[in-house]
């Protein structure tokens, strides 16, 4: 069957993301570091809107298309009840059967590298004494940002699951909080959409006030951080944020 590459996307994980079109219909290319891409998805789907697996194959994941409105564009037009209802309802799934966690040693092992980043107001451990240590581990999305929601005709799709060690729907949270806290996804645009993100950021910290700590949001940025080149633009917005966040 022939496929051609229709555009490449951007991602910020080092892979290479692709939209393709072969005879049937047009889909999704993920190359490179897909096993935990495939291994959550696998663990969602069924349960949760998130896209079909179609195939893969060693470092390839042929993935379904969903073709629909990204989050900067359904805000602009729409209000936020929908959306935060969606977001509710995954967050209260995820939660349930939760069971505590130590995550003291996933801390440690995941921030060894920042111990040689001067331009961090925080050491390893100072940061890590600031970090809730135990938290409920449950289902998660494990990379739950705005640029991961997809508003289709009839409803919310989830994309771009990833399995990591932050195993916990608080995480999840946290990482919602990098677009709206920060306003990572609008770091190119000049949208003005602060009243809507407000809304959205009280209302979820009101329904899961486990989740309402900037020491969190500031590991989620982190998490970024290591992949942004010294001195581009990404580098110094996450610097500028997690400088305003620390206390």
């Amino acid at each position: 069957m022939e496929e051609t590459i229709v555009k490449e996307l951007k991602g910020y994980s080092g892979s290479k993301i692709y939209l393709m079109q072969n005879n049937e219909h047009l889909f999704i290319r993920k190359l490179g570091n897909v096993e935990r891409n495939h291994e959550r998805l696998t663990a969602l789907f069924g349960n949760y809107n998130v896209p079909k697996i179609y195939k893969k194959e060693n470092e390839i994941l042929d993935m379904e298309y969903i073709h629909g409105l990204d989050m900067k564009n359904y805000l602009r037009t729409n209000n936020t009840v929908n959306l935060i209802e969606f977001i509710a309802n995954i967050i209260r799934s995820f939660s349930l059967n939760g069971i505590d966690k130590d995550y003291t040693e996933v801390y440690n092992s995941k921030l060894k590298w920042i111990d040689d980043v001067d331009s961090l107001p925080f050491t390893r451990q100072e940061l890590i004494d600031k970090l809730p240590k135990v938290l409920p581990q449950s289902e998660y999305h494990g990379d739950l940002t705005l640029e991961n929601i997809i508003k289709t005709d009839d409803e919310f799709y989830m994309i771009d699951a990833v399995t990591i060690e932050y195993d916990s729907w608080v995480f999840d949270i946290a990482k919602l909080r990098q677009d709206l806290d920060c306003r990572w996804f609008l770091r190119e645009s000049n949208l003005m959409l602060d009243v809507k993100l407000k809304n959205i950021q009280n209302k979820i910290l009101e329904l899961f006030p486990l989740a309402n700590n900037d020491y969190l949001l500031i590991l989620m940025l982190i998490r970024v951080l290591v992949h942004a080149p010294k001195e581009s633009f990404e580098n110094k917005f996450i610097l500028k944020e997690i400088n305003k966040l620390w206390k």
